[in-house]
């Protein structure tokens, strides 16, 4: 099959294109607004774009800031330029999905879900107890993309890491226990996974 993303032809009930790119992994992430309250939403248009410093990016899709929105958490973040990167695990999974809800943005989703925070070390945002790895971001840019429907706005957040938290209990043998974090994945549709099942494969070397 294929099909030309501008005449949308691909004739399926529901469009492919997020099923194509899995699994994405979840940003689970925390910001507080200009009047102090804390908000959280997951985001799986999320990735790590380098290493060395180490830099994150995610996706902001919704309503133009001259229209009902945007999002608290692309607000918060152009206003006060930090916030934390929680990762989501399948343990974690019904309060995460929880924080979906489109609360009013003079709520917050933390208690709405009903979510223990603790005070991150370098930032002003929160970071989530639940969660085993927080990543603790200021921002670094903000990358206006294309929208295909007026009264829409979609945005890249690029943010520096300068600071990683990890739960001592998912270290093991100096690397993180990834089989025991069991990370959730975004899929297409209302589909997800989790991350257990590991293989290694080494790099070819010309020696």
């Amino acid at each position: 099959m294929f099909y030309d993303i501008k005449k949308n032809n691909h004739g399926l009930k529901y469009n492919p294109f997020k099923s194509c790119i899995i699994p994405r992994p979840i940003a689970w992430i925390t910001t507080v607004s200009n009047e102090e309250i804390d908000n959280c939403a997951p985001y799986s248009f999320f990735n790590g774009v380098a290493s060395e410093p180490p830099m994150i990016m995610f996706a902001n899709n919704g309503p133009s800031p001259s229209k009902k929105g945007p999002k608290d958490t692309f607000s918060n973040i152009k206003n006060n330029k930090e916030f934390v990167v929680n990762i989501a695990t399948y343990e974690s999974k019904e309060k995460m999905n929880r924080t979906c809800f489109p609360l009013e943005s003079n709520k917050s989703e933390i208690d709405f879900a009903s979510l223990q925070t603790k005070a991150s070390k370098l930032i002003k945002p929160k970071s989530l107890k639940i969660s085993p790895i927080n990543m603790e971001c200021i921002l670094h840019k903000i990358v206006d993309l294309p929208v295909l429907k007026n009264g829409e706005y979609n945005g890249i957040i690029i943010g520096e890491v300068i600071g990683i938290s990890i739960d001592d209990d998912y270290i093991r043998d100096d690397r993180v226990d990834i089989k025991k974090l069991k990370p959730l994945a975004r899929l297409g549709y209302m589909d997800y996974s989790v991350i257990d099942n590991i293989f290694e494969m080494n790099r070819p070397t010309n020696k």
